[in-house]
């Protein structure tokens, strides 16, 4: 047994505790006190350990890493996007591991609430299918492998997911469909009674089907796929190319959870906006010349250039401030300044000073103007 005071002894190493720990992959420059500290919501930490750009953490069980893997996951922390996963999952698989067993169901690692095959926890992804099915209990694994084989049939990737019991549906289907899965069957008991799913359509505007009879289930999601298919054919592979090369692989997933209406935290949401406003300067330089475009981004906007005037004309500056205040060297740029004119030939902004001032300017204007 591994002595836990002995010298040098880290307990973020020890195999033999492995399931308890969390791995986090694109970590961004931080300390272990950091890191600790935004896994600490999910349970007491145990010991933690940073590298260049990625950690471990380790928990007291397998459950509260398992939680806080399902939490953190694509989550944002400094502005980088996280890959959390079990520790376990690292390294290689047997190839009994690889293979579902009907009781069991797969051989898994929990991660995002989702029951995930070993081939693919290994692989640190989320298995991406056309569809897959939740399974709510195991006892309906034969019907739910009777629809997989039936959808298989139609031309689709299909797997079969188990979720953990306490993780609710709606995140199980919002994980799912942030990997770009587009359909996602549920089976229950009551189902098989029926002989029924429930069928949901995950891209583009999410729509659900309940309680459909296999058939017609079957039905809608291949005649669906197929119809998906022939249009993304009709794109230009050119086109396509470009699009999946037009942003990076991290921000092309926000802006696609962004487009698809998923929530996004306020981190997310600055993430893009920085890099949009980064892709805009590009463009600029492209259109107009690096020169010009710098002068364009630094030019000031006019309307607060306008308030300004307005009210260095009412602060009236001491005269000791002239030689830094002054806007004008001369009347002559005065009079040059257009939209300052028609403001002091305005009525309303004369009576406007006027009251500020207990005096009358009408006549000091006109003389200089």
């Amino acid at each position: 047994m591994t002595d836990s005071g002995a010298v040098g002894y880290n307990i973020t190493k020890d195999p033999k505790l492995v399931k308890n720990r969390i791995f986090l992959g694109n970590l961004p420059s931080c300390t272990r006190e950091e890191l600790v500290s935004i896994c600490q919501p999910y349970g007491n930490v145990l010991g933690s350990m940073v590298q260049k750009n990625y950690g471990f953490v380790q928990f007291e069980t397998e459950e509260l890493a398992n939680k806080a893997a399902s939490a953190l996951h694509k989550s944002t922390f400094k502005q980088n996007l996280l890959t959390v996963r079990n520790a376990s999952i690292k390294g290689k698989v047997s190839n009994a591991n690889t293979k579902r067993n009907p009781l069991q169901g797969a051989q898994v690692t929990v991660q995002g609430g989702i029951v995930m095959s070993a081939a693919a926890a290994a692989a640190g992804q989320p298995i991406i299918n056309d569809c897959e099915i939740i399974v709510k209990n195991r006892e309906n694994t034969k019907y739910a492998e009777y629809i997989e084989e039936r959808l298989k049939n139609a031309g689709l990737r299909v797997d079969v997911l188990f979720p953990n019991e306490d993780v609710l549906l709606g995140k199980v289907l919002a994980n799912i469909s942030s990997r770009g899965c587009l359909y996602a069957v549920v089976v229950t008991p009551q189902h098989e009674l029926h002989n029924s799913i429930t069928v949901n359509i995950l891209y583009g505007v999410p729509a659900e089907h309940r309680n459909m009879p296999v058939e017609d289930a079957i039905t809608l999601i291949a005649t669906d796929f197929l119809k998906k298919n022939q249009q993304n054919a009709s794109t230009p592979e050119t086109v396509t190319s470009n699009r999946k090369r037009r942003h990076p692989d991290q921000m092309q997933e926000l802006l696609e959870r962004l487009a698809d209406n998923h929530q996004l935290t306020a981190s997310q949401y600055d993430v893009i906006l920085k890099y949009l406003e980064g892709e805009r300067e590009q463009q600029l330089k492209r259109e107009v010349g690096e020169a010009n475009a710098l002068a364009k981004l630094q030019a000031p906007d006019p309307e607060i250039e306008l308030q300004k005037k307005i009210l260095s004309i009412m602060n009236k500056p001491a005269v000791t401030e002239i030689a830094s205040e002054l806007m004008y060297p001369t009347f002559e740029a005065v009079k040059e300044d257009k939209r300052l004119m028609e403001l002091l030939r305005d009525e309303r902004v004369i009576a406007a000073l006027e009251s500020v001032y207990n005096s009358d300017l009408r006549q000091t204007i006109a003389e200089y103007l």
